[in-house]
């Protein structure tokens, strides 16, 4: 019986290769389904401009959040992009002249004046390998969001939500006592508020 660690790494591996076998075509597609889903969604209803969303880059097939991005941006909703602190995050203000480095994974992160805490945030978008409908979320492995989010409380801010390709939904996670739960999940498809 393989043991948990060992299905979580077969099973991130077979989902990271669904999502990066998505075409040019359906990966676009996909983005602008997701924005029609969270136009649609509770969520969009609740940010306001004084709100601080945090986005992210798309990297390894995971769904783009440009499109999300452009529509917050068009709100004059503030957005904020992950950047490494130690073994955690801090969020960097995004701004459509931000200036970039990269850092240590090759990932591009805004240079930013301001740069806060996650528990600032009101709302992370968060990315993910893998999902299943009572909020499990399977991240790359490295626990940068769950080391960010540990102490997060329930139904406090930030809102988590995690943004997904349909084909990354799994029946159950095997969870880890350090994984944190998403609040919600959105896809192409569906937005599903998790309680």
């Amino acid at each position: 019986m393989p043991s948990p660690s060992s299905s979580r790494e077969i099973l991130r591996r077979q989902l990271r290769q669904a999502r990066r076998h998505l075409s040019a075509h359906q990966q676009s597609l996909a983005a602008e389904q997701l924005l029609t889903q969270f136009i649609a969604s509770p969520l969009a209803s609740k940010l306001t401009q004084q709100s601080r969303i945090a986005l992210y880059l798309s990297n390894d097939g995971e769904i783009s959040a440009d499109a999300l991005c452009q529509h917050l941006w068009q709100q004059n909703i503030a957005v904020y992009l992950p950047i490494l602190d130690d073994k955690a995050l801090k969020f960097a203000r995004y701004t459509a002249d931000s200036k970039w480095l990269e850092n240590r994974f090759g990932i591009k992160e805004p240079i930013a004046a301001e740069i806060i805490d996650g528990q600032e945030l009101d709302a992370a978008f968060l990315p993910l390998v893998g999902f299943d409908t009572e909020g499990g979320r399977l991240g790359m492995g490295g626990g940068f969001y769950d080391r960010t989010f540990e102490n997060k409380q329930a139904n406090h801010p930030p809102i988590l939500i995690g943004l997904a390709h349909d084909c990354q939904e799994v029946a159950k996670l095997p969870i880890e006592s350090w994984d944190v739960p998403l609040d919600s999940i959105l896809t192409p498809s569906t937005f599903i508020q998790l309680d």
